[in-house]
């Protein structure tokens, strides 16, 4: 089956660390019992009231930008140039991989939102309906899960590195194979398709397959 429908067109995002004398700061920083107000000390700072959280709350957010750098590609593309057969919606910024098989009708799909920060893992068959003379699929297996933050930003982290790096392996495996998978990551139209026979991004499709695994 095809799981593409597209010929080949063909962070960290961490605080900088601020160099300062604590002497500096004694002006700006509000102290109540004795204490240092967090607040007052981030804002004495210069970051934003918005970002800042405290205690389990500011724990739970996910820390890291998401596609900071995005190399040149021939895989580069937007929404409307890649044509994925998956019969649903694709996240506006997230991830996906799917694997199937030319002589087969099913593909198995794992799809990562990064906005709700769910990972989705579902198998869709080739159905007997056409829509424009082409074959449709319908899903036949679908289960998703909530991502925690740190599992969030392993993802990101992954993806960021796909982005801004070239795949230093073959697209293709050697030899004669029925095997398809497509890498495909998201962010607005942005989009940076890779596939070949084996799946590209080895250690990117391991993460993503790994946050997958939901318990039956």
């Amino acid at each position: 089956m095809s799981i593409s429908e597209r010929a080949p067109p063909a962070p960290t995002l961490g605080r900088a660390a601020l160099p300062f004398r604590g002497a500096a700061l004694r002006p700006a920083v509000v102290r109540r019992g004795g204490r240092i107000r967090p607040l007052a000390l981030a804002l004495a700072l210069g970051w934003p009231a918005s970002s800042i959280g405290t205690g389990a709350a500011a724990a739970d957010e996910p820390r890291l930008a998401y596609a900071p750098v995005k190399l040149a590609s021939p895989f580069r593309t937007d929404r409307v140039g890649v044509h994925l057969a998956f019969p649903g919606d694709l996240p506006e910024r997230g991830v996906l991989v799917v694997a199937g098989n030319a002589l087969l009708p099913n593909a198995s799909w794992i799809i990562v939102d990064l906005d709700t920060r769910t990972t989705r893992r579902a198998t869709t068959r080739l159905s007997d309906a056409t829509h424009g003379g082409k074959p449709t699929t319908v899903i036949e297996r679908d289960v998703s899960r909530d991502l925690t933050a740190s599992e969030t930003d392993a993802v990101v982290r992954a993806a960021n590195a796909v982005w801004a790096t070239r795949d230093p392996a073959s697209i293709d495996a050697p030899g004669p194979t029925d095997a398809l998978c497509s890498v495909a990551l998201f962010d607005g139209y942005d989009v940076l398709h890779e596939f070949g026979a084996t799946c590209p991004r080895t250690s990117f499709v391991e993460t993503v397959t790994a946050l997958a695994e939901i318990p039956q």
